[in-house]
């Protein structure tokens, strides 16, 4: 290659200064393209920082000091052809990151107004580090390098195969008790299985942690420290892997990032094996707490790549995408700039058209995930102190994490809008006034709600008293209104109702032969008492006996008869016979949530949905709402632990709706085709109100709430 002369850089010295002699260089991957890659490797801050070719070309004649003499023994010496603003780019890159050797005032004063700017504000430091920080408390390194010979044996394939099966059998056996095991989790959602929930957390995320160490120890990488991380003021262990950075094998950082994933896996599925395996006890609940712990924060969190945890890292090595987050972000920031404002905003980066939508597409996904996210730690920080600290806090993390990246997009856009085209400006302002339309139009009346359809008129039959059956219908057979159904027999009623008779008969006898004797008139008043006395008891025992035969009191349908009955055998008091089911009218009750109610009126029209029936709805009436919450579920089968869609916490005194809902009750006008009560879902016509009212108003009734002090 030809030699070129080189112009010294303008924001370049005359003389370069040094590398710092600390610095380690290593091989690194290739990049998804097949150049090479190192990585600079920072032993006193623990940082590594990946370069690619030309980057490693440069730095490699960085000893010539001169900017100059680099440029030209770099184009001479390689393939290669660099321009001096790309030496200024690698120059800037290294004074950022403090990997100069510095010997000038000015950069002196430099890291020091920089020192400066980072702790002049140490309650800023404080309100947005709360929540997550970390304390090193010890040097792990020698204690794993020395604990390494009796951890191989993890990594074996027989331990593998081994853990996956025993998991598998424990999925299988939740499988076939998935209502038990909900059960059981249910149940312990009480404060103290919170607190134990908690605690698990808190071992699992620990046994986490130390599966990423006990890997990259076992790859050759020193572990930096070890310490406690508090998330949330939540104290777990933590561990510095950020060495993995060193292996130029992509298969082995994989396998670094995934261990804690794994480790919690394996965990999960052991505790849910052993929680079959395991007798009623508080050993029992203890597993159930590892299980679930470890299944839903390795499902929920660690593997989500929309944040900083294990689920990024992976997608970044699998991706051979360092910074994904970064550049994600950029390539969406600039098409969302071109697309919507009509700017000719330069690709941060040159990717393939499907690649690059993909980046688009996981950028937006990570900046709804984050704010969703966001959005909640600011209501749990709420809750977790005392009102008026929780409202500043709660303040401070949404402008932080929410309100503040979006002015700073907007001011942006502010500062550039004479780049935007008129076209755009009216198109813009166009859509934004048809969504705001949209949302004020009041066209949102639906109002849905779980429950059930019932006959409006049920019996149920059974023995007022122990007695023998004598007669009984057949069973689903059609009866009418007063139509005897049932007939038994007391045989201690009947003695005592001959005995009454026949003492009614004697006290009359005795009356006529008054007339005869000298002192009847005094005797007759006696006598006459007594009589009345028994004509009492005859006519209470009669009643009794008329309570045996049991009619119809409405006409309908005879169900559910006990067909192990035969006429002359007992049944014991209160024994039920069957079920009386009316056909006339049929009854629907609804649960509906609060924000719902103040648009629900009486004689609004209903569609009631019966499950597995969605093309037959019956139609039907509002005919009472009440205004009081419901406390306990009007049937079982509502509930999730019978099928149904209503999260419930069971008491003693039956199953409360975890939600506030309340009960709306409907007369359907079409009846189903069958006996059996129908569960399912009912829409009703409620009174209608516009998306944007729908989403503020439970958000007004939450701030007038908690700021009533």
């Amino acid at each position: 290659m030809s030699e070129t002369a080189y112009a010294p850089a303008s924001k370049l010295p005359a003389q370069l200064p040094p590398l710092r002699e600390e610095l380690q260089l290593h091989a690194a991957a290739p990049y998804s393209d097949g150049s090479p890659a190192w990585v600079i490797q920072d032993p006193v801050n623990n940082r590594f920082y990946r370069i690619g070719w030309l980057e490693f070309e440069l730095l490699s004649r960085w000893s010539l000091a001169s900017a100059e003499s680099v440029l030209s023994a770099t184009a001479s010496e390689t393939l290669l052809s660099p321009q001096a603003d790309e030496l200024e780019a690698l120059y800037a890159f290294l004074l950022h990151n403090q990997l100069l050797t510095i010997h000038e005032i000015n950069h002196t004063r430099e890291l020091v107004a920089r020192f400066r700017a980072s702790t002049q504000n140490r309650l800023t430091w404080l309100l947005h580090h709360y929540l997550f920080f970390r304390i090193p408390i010890f040097h792990p390194a020698d204690l794993l390098q020395a604990a390494k010979p009796w951890t191989n044996w993890i990594f074996s394939r027989f331990m593998a195969l081994t853990v996956t099966a025993l998991s598998l059998l424990g999925l299988i056996l939740t499988a076939r008790q998935w209502d038990v095991f909900v059960s059981s989790f249910v149940d312990t959602l009480s404060p103290g299985g919170l607190l134990a929930y908690m605690l698990a957390l808190a071992v699992t995320k620990s046994l986490h942690e130390l599966g990423h160490a006990v890997t990259a120890t076992r790859y050759g990488l020193r572990v930096a420290h070890m310490g406690v991380a508090f998330l949330v003021l939540w104290p777990m262990l933590y561990t510095d892997t950020g060495e993995s950075w060193r292996l130029s094998d992509n298969r082995q950082r994989l396998r670094i990032a995934s261990a804690g994933i794994i480790t919690e896996l394996a965990l999960a599925g052991l505790a849910t094996l052993a929680w079959h395996l395991t007798a009623d006890g508080d050993l029992k609940q203890a597993l159930l707490f590892l299980a679930t712990t470890a299944w839903v924060m390795t499902l929920a969190l660690n593997l989500s790549p929309f944040m900083r945890f294990d689920g990024y890292f992976i997608l970044s090595d699998a991706l051979d995408m360092p910074n994904l987050h970064e550049r994600s972000f950029a390539v969406a920031r600039a098409a969302l700039r071109n697309t919507l404002l009509g700017w000719n905003e330069p690709e941060p980066e040159a990717f393939p058209p499907k690649q690059r939508r993909a980046m688009i597409a996981f950028a937006t996904a990570t900046w709804l995930y984050r704010m969703s996210l966001f959005i909640g730690i600011a209501i749990a920080v709420y809750f977790m102190f005392f009102k008026l600290l929780g409202i500043f806090l709660f303040a401070v993390e949404l402008a932080w994490f929410v309100i503040l990246p979006l002015w700073r997009e907007l001011k942006v856009w502010h500062q550039r809008r004479n780049e935007i085209s008129a076209y755009k400006k009216r198109l813009t302002v166009t859509v934004a006034g048809a969504l705001l339309l949209v949302a004020l139009i009041p066209w949102r009346y639906q109002i849905q709600g779980d429950g059930y359809a019932h006959p409006a008129q049920i019996h149920t039959f059974y023995s007022p008293l122990a007695a023998r059956l004598l007669e009984k219908p057949a069973n689903q057979i059609s009866v009418t209104a007063g139509q005897p159904l049932f007939a038994l027999e007391q045989p201690e009623l009947a003695y005592r109702t001959s005995l009454a008779n026949a003492s009614i008969d004697a006290l009359g006898s005795q009356l006529r032969g008054l007339s005869a004797l000298p002192d009847g008139e005094e005797r007759r008043s006696i006598l006459n008492s007594q009589r009345a006395l028994h004509t009492a008891e005859a006519q209470a025992q009669a009643d009794e006996v008329a309570r045996l035969v049991l009619s119809a009191p409405f006409a309908g349908i005879l169900t559910d008869l006990d067909n192990e009955l035969a006429p002359g055998a007992w049944v014991g008091q209160h024994k039920v016979l069957a079920t009386l089911i009316g056909l006339e009218q049929w009854q629907a009750e609804i649960l509906i949530n609060q924000d719902s109610l103040s648009r629900v009126s009486k004689a609004a029209s209903v569609r009631f949905y019966p499950e597995g029936q969605r093309l037959f709805p019956l139609a039907g009436q509002v005919i009472d709402i009440e205004r009081v919450r419901t406390n306990t579920l009007p049937h079982a089968l509502l509930s999730s632990q019978h099928g149904g869609n209503i999260p419930v916490i069971p008491n003693p005194e039956g199953l409360t709706p975890r939600d506030t809902l309340y009960r709306v009750r409907v007369a359907l006008s079409d009846k189903p085709d069958t006996l059996k009560i129908l569960r399912g879902t009912a829409v009703i016509e409620g009174k209608p109100e516009s998306w944007l009212v729908s989403a503020l108003k439970p958000v007004l009734i939450i701030l007038l709430r908690e700021l009533s002090f």
